[in-house]
């Protein structure tokens, strides 16, 4: 394809208003165009083609080559050229002509037994009809096309999910395989919603929203109450007609319990002491001279609070604990506090103390605590198992109770020891999720729950905002919000509410669906004049983080969507670079240049069948995928030029593939992870010599120079053969007649089949010259007699031998063309659609645009985004 239709450097709508005014694309207008562009520099001229001569000249010689096969009366391969006798008509069957294009340009038309053009007559004609389509589609108001309202493929929802919740649950691992339209799984056209699918979305949205959000209910707890002969005593106790244990001097309690999870659990202690401190420390003056109302004050003033000191089972001191004095018989204090607990068994011991509790300090002034119960502490450790064993009722035995308690004896009473938890806010086993989807809870009074809707509308407006690529109104969150309240007022948890209505989110059409609609007014208007429809800011961030992420929009492209800015090139430029800086974009390398490339069709590779784990390491699928992965990655954020990706003297391999290739690992300490190469003196350049792709279009026990040419002028070129003839024999019905016969010299009698000959002598040419390499990619020793073969010529003299100088010809002398082939399937997977003929004028900007600069990756990429299919869209008018 010629490159000097639109001059280079030319802006969007500088093109598009000198063919048309094309108001809609007005929008995008490139204001602070780039300061070096000069401003009073002119649109190019519409192309001047001399319609007429198409006629008299180019469809002459279509009649005079194709013709006779392909005619109204008889279409060979349903294909009727004479609708290109006019220039009208080729505008009407653009496409045809484009197909028409290809062919005579490859050579596979027209075939080897009929009269064939000269290199030049067959040149010409290819120009002349494609100057024709040209004109017909790119100076008549080029209109970006509609893409049909997708839904989410599996990648996409995979990755969605991961980015909505930060948890890699992978649910579309489970739905049916994506339809293929275009080359790539997120094509609109094909992206199909059948019940069984709606299906799985339903069981998806489910299960996601029980991993996300547990009800703290469902888990395992503690709630246990220890009382009467399940409260062990050490030394003497008594115990009293409501079931108080009465401990003398240095007795203590303890109870020992199973803690399931780690987390913050809740002790209550119910008890008090029964003395006064003048009983226990009687006044020096003793002399009866007071009189009995002083008395009486005094003995009121000395019922102060004693302490109780617990202790774990390693005698630290975990808290200290005030206790009101309490009548013998009247109702027990009540103290708590809280402490974090890991799983396992543990033993608490709760001990009186002589000490008043308006004696010690205040608890923000006890510098050290654990000197308090210092020889509470040391007697705790001294207890052995066995003689805690001893202090354990018997079950069965029943406790005599007494009903004559000396309070001067017995004067501290525990009533019970609760243990309750963990709180469910603390919960080690709750997802980490549960904290960030619920960052305000409703409140629970028993059974029933209060503050339900507003404290739904708080958790699910940032979700739904995210999941939903957009901003939210008030009505639509309130919508999911009553789907909590009606949960819990079916009695139902907080907590199973809030899974309902992500249930709900995750199989609503605003995220299953990418629906690019008019939303203003104005973008109403032009959709029912039939014009092209700029996107919304929304749309656009929606656009830009599935083309480069296969994911949702992230809270700055969000927020630079609601501030409209991405209709500005020089801000959405801001964000397309920062989303290729984030790693996510490595999805573009994982997802785009794999269909690309075709390596997702390596999963049906059986390695051992290929004999590729016999020695050594063994190498997977998984491991040949990421070496082109890496490549492509590394030209992608090092806006290297695209021809980098034939041309590279250096890989990414791991121990696995630094093996294979017989190269050392820079780090072999890393040896898992991918490192950078060199193959300067490895025989191989480029994605040519990488062995995913020389497996990919291998046999398990040969090599295949058909497969490996045909996936060159697929991938590479962009020019893909036509399908074989129908009884076209295989490979091996054709072999010669000695059994000595090379795979060249095989492929030549097949090439004697003129039916054959026009496709395969370009397509096996380029596969001969990765014969230096194996059916996995290993580099063939020199004596190999395949390595003699690895020779091929094209078109126009260009020999070649071996793999290295066939990726460098390429990049020398197929650059352009190469990168035609990148923009197209970039523009493809980033829109998501297959291309129509008009589209080809925007591609041609594109290349222009980057032509200069060598066709740096990003700034194709860059390219693609600034183009109108990326920025508009056309809407049915009816």
């Amino acid at each position: 394809m010629r490159s000097n239709r639109i001059l280079p450097g030319t802006r969007w709508p500088r093109v598009l208003l000198s063919l048309a005014s094309a108001l809609a694309l007005l929008a995008f207008s490139t204001a602070n165009a780039d300061e070096d562009t000069p401003a009073e520099s002119t649109p190019s001229e519409p192309l001047t083609v001399d319609l007429s001569n198409w006629e008299t000249t180019g469809f002459l010689k279509l009649e005079e080559f194709c013709l006779d096969c392909h005619n109204a009366d008889y279409q060979e391969a349903e294909v009727d050229l004479s609708l290109l006798s006019t220039a009208d008509k080729v505008r009407d069957n653009s496409e045809l002509a484009m197909h028409s294009i290809s062919m005579i340009r490859f050579g596979a038309m027209p075939p080897e037994d009929s009269a064939l053009p000269t290199i030049e007559e067959r040149r010409e004609l290819a120009d002349q009809l494609d100057d024709l389509v040209f004109h017909a589609t790119c100076d008549l108001r080029p209109k970006p096309g509609r893409v049909t309202a997708r839904r989410l493929n599996r990648a996409e929802y995979n990755n969605a999910i991961r980015d909505l919740f930060g948890v890699d649950l992978r649910p579309a691992d489970q739905f049916p395989s994506d339809e293929v339209g275009g080359g790539f799984d997120n094509n609109a056209d094909v992206l199909s919603l059948s019940t069984m699918l709606m299906e799985k979305y339903l069981k998806a949205g489910e299960s996601v929203a029980s991993a996300v959000i547990v009800d703290p209910a469902t888990l395992p707890s503690l709630k246990k109450t220890f009382a009467d002969q399940t409260l062990h005593t050490i030394g003497e106790a008594k115990l009293a007609s409501f079931g108080e244990w009465f401990i003398r001097g240095d007795g203590m309690v303890w109870v020992e319990v199973e803690v399931p999870i780690e987390g913050e659990y809740s002790f209550d202690i119910r008890g008090g002491t029964n003395v006064v401190r003048s009983a226990m420390n009687p006044s020096d003056d003793d002399s009866g001279e007071k009189d009995e109302a002083e008395n009486d004050k005094k003995e009121v003033n000395d019922k102060v609070n004693r302490c109780v000191m617990v202790h774990d089972e390693e005698g630290r001191l975990i808290e200290i604990l005030d206790f009101n004095y309490q009548e013998k018989s009247g109702p027990t204090d009540g103290e708590s506090f809280r402490k974090t607990l890991k799983p396992g068994k543990h033993r608490f011991f709760f001990s009186p103390t002589d000490t008043w509790a308006d004696e010690l300090p205040k608890a923000e002034d006890r510098q050290d605590p654990w000197r308090i119960g210092e020889s509470i502490s040391e007697r705790v450790q001294g207890f052995t198992d066995a003689e805690l064993a001893k202090t354990v009722l018997p079950a069965g035995e029943k406790i005599e109770i007494d009903r004559r308690i000396s309070s001067e004896e017995f004067n501290f009473k525990f009533k019970t020891v609760s243990i309750d938890g963990p709180s469910a806010h603390t919960r080690q086993d709750l997802p980490k999720t549960q904290k960030q989807l619920i960052p305000r809870m409703a409140r629970q009074r028993g059974d029933r729950w209060e503050d339900v809707l507003k404290a739904a509308e708080v958790n699910l407006e940032p979700l739904m905002r995210r999941a939903f690529r957009r901003e939210v109104s008030e009505e639509e969150v309130q919508r999911y919000a009553k789907l909590v309240e009606d949960a819990t007022n079916r009695q139902e948890s907080f907590y199973v509410g809030m899974q309902q209505a992500i249930t709900a989110i995750l199989c609503s059409p605003s995220f299953l669906f990418r629906i690019e609609l008019p939303e203003s007014d104005e973008a109403r208007e032009l959709a029912a004049s039939g014009e092209a429809v700029p996107l919304s800011s929304a749309q656009l961030a929606s656009r830009l983080s599935f083309f480069l992420w296969s994911s949702l929009p992230d809270e700055a492209l969000l927020n630079a969507a609601k501030k409209n800015e991405l209709i500005d090139e020089s801000k959405r430029r801001d964000q397309l670079r920062r989303m290729l800086d984030d790693p996510k974009s490595n999805s573009l390398g994982e997802q785009f240049a794999t269909q690309w490339f075709g390596l997702g069709n390596l999963n049906a590779r059986d390695m051992a069948a290929f004999g590729g784990n016999e020695e050594g390491p063994s190498i997977t699928v998984d491991d040949l995928a990421a070496e082109t992965h890496a490549l492509f990655d590394h030209v992608l954020k090092n806006n290297l030029p695209v021809t980098e990706l034939l041309t590279a003297d250096y890989t990414f391999v791991n121990d696995s593939l630094a093996d294979w290739y017989g190269v050392e690992l820079p780090n072999p300490k890393e040896a898992n992870q991918l490192q950078k190469v060199s193959l300067a003196d490895a025989g191989r350049r480029g994605i040519l010599g990488h062995a995913g792709v020389l497996t990919l279009t291998s046999y398990p026990t040969r090599n295949s120079p058909v497969l490996r040419g045909k996936w060159i002028l697929e991938n590479v070129l962009g020019t893909p053969p036509p399908e074989a003839p129908p009884n076209v024999p295989e490979l091996e019905a054709t072999r010669a007649a000695s059994a000595d016969a090379t795979l060249r010299e095989q492929l030549e009698l097949h090439r004697a089949d003129p039916g054959c000959a026009s496709c395969h002598r370009v397509m096996d040419a380029l596969g001969f010259g990765l014969e230096t390499m194996d059916h996995l990619g290993r580099l063939r020793p020199p004596s190999d007699p395949s390595v003699a073969d690895a020779t091929g010529e094209l078109p126009g003299g260009r020999s070649f031998r071996g793999a290295m100088e066939l990726s460098e010809m390429l990049a020398r002398t197929e650059g352009r063309r190469f990168a035609d082939t990148t923009v197209r399937r970039l523009l493809s997977f980033a829109i998501g659609r297959e291309l129509r003929p008009a589209d080809r004028c925007f591609v041609e900007v594109i290349l222009n645009d980057a032509e200069s600069d060598g066709f740096r990756l990003r700034d194709l990429v860059e390219g693609v985004i600034n183009s109108p299919p990326f920025l508009s869209t056309s809407v049915p008018t009816s």
